[in-house]
């Protein structure tokens, strides 16, 4: 017998618009299909909450998005399928997780673990194992805060400051290390290998902010894989140094909805190293990554709108079923759920 699933194909817009009163009463926006995309469950890894009217933003942030409420993405899970995720502390709260502790209970403890941002050099054990206890199984690193989004020094620095904290109390946890310069990631190998040695699963976003070829510079755009620092990262999931997340397609690619020229990069991965691949929505989606000044950081930026069914199926379509549990069920089931 066939499941139906309802889908959702458009981005959540905060609770009390019109258009999100409509989706809620009846189906528009909203597709039926004879099959689930996860038949054996599935994990979202990378995922948000911004709710400023219960928790305010840090003053000193990088962006300001507007709410998406916990309510939304259960909504978006459930229409989905999706069984299991792993709710990402947003830059825009700084390195205080108290949100992550109210967030995570009520969207159920039980099918749902955290990252968290930490202030490495003020973090007592205390409050890590407080953070672990409610649900926190990783840290991200916030670049912004160290000024280093451009500065590879800068990011040796911060990615062993943190390492160092991971290592002394939270064996287990992951650590999550996202940039805008994949060209950096040949001087960056040494460092990776250095925290992997130590035992931390590194996890980058975003298809490491790999170009697809729709943005790629002319000279790559024949070979994708020609493009600096593609094969240090390949080196890197070839070793199992490194976690990486097929995540927010349009960050690198403009080649919405279906994102076909994606294809050849998640093949990579995959060929590379099936158990160090992870998938993430990335709801409630986020513009791109770019530095602000304050004034613009300070402005609501509003989400983009991303067909997450017609993404999904695409990607599926380019796997083996066993390649798709891998990706869905097996590897965050082994890096979240253990640690």
């Amino acid at each position: 017998m066939s499941t139906e699933v309802y889908t959702r194909v458009v981005s959540a817009k905060p609770l009390g618009t019109k258009e999100t009163a409509v989706a809620e009463t009846t189906k528009n926006h909203i597709k039926v299909h004879p099959e689930a995309l996860f038949p054996q469950g599935g994990w979202d890894v990378h995922h948000h909450i911004f709710d400023p009217q219960r928790f305010e933003y840090a003053p000193d942030r990088h962006l300001t998005p507007p709410t998406a409420s916990i309510r939304q993405f259960l909504d978006f899970k459930s229409r989905l399928g999706l069984t299991h995720s792993v709710l990402t502390h947003g830059l825009s709260y700084g390195d205080d997780c108290s949100s992550l502790k109210t967030f995570v209970p009520e969207l159920g403890q039980t099918r749902t673990f955290a990252i968290g941002v930490i202030d490495p050099r003020t973090i007592t054990g205390d409050e890590l194992q407080s953070m672990h206890k409610a649900g926190i199984r990783g840290i991200r690193v916030n670049l912004y805060k160290y000024r280093a989004m451009h500065d590879v020094e800068l990011q040796k620095h911060a990615l062993r400051e943190h390492a160092a904290v991971l290592k002394r109390y939270c064996p287990g946890w992951s650590m999550a290390f996202t940039h805008i310069h994949p060209e950096f990631w040949g001087e960056l190998s040494n460092v990776v290998l250095e925290i992997a040695d130590a035992g931390i699963p590194l996890v980058t976003d975003h298809f490491a902010l790999l170009k697809a070829t729709s943005m790629l510079p002319p000279e790559y755009r024949h070979d994708v894989t020609s493009q600096p620092g593609f094969s240090d990262i390949i080196k890197l999931l070839k070793r199992g140094a490194l976690y990486i997340k097929v995540s927010a397609p349009y960050r690198i690619s403009d080649s919405a909805p279906k994102y076909q020229d994606i294809r050849p990069i998640v093949e990579a991965f995959v060929k590379a190293n099936p158990k160090q691949v992870l998938w993430g929505s990335d709801w409630p989606h986020t513009p791109r990554m770019k530095v602000r000044t304050h004034d613009e950081a300070l402005k609501e930026t509003p989400f983009l709108e991303v067909d997450d069914e017609l993404w999904l199926r695409s990607l599926k379509s380019w796997l083996t079923p066993k390649e798709w549990d891998l990706i869905m069920v097996e590897n965050p089931s082994e890096l979240y759920s253990k640690a």
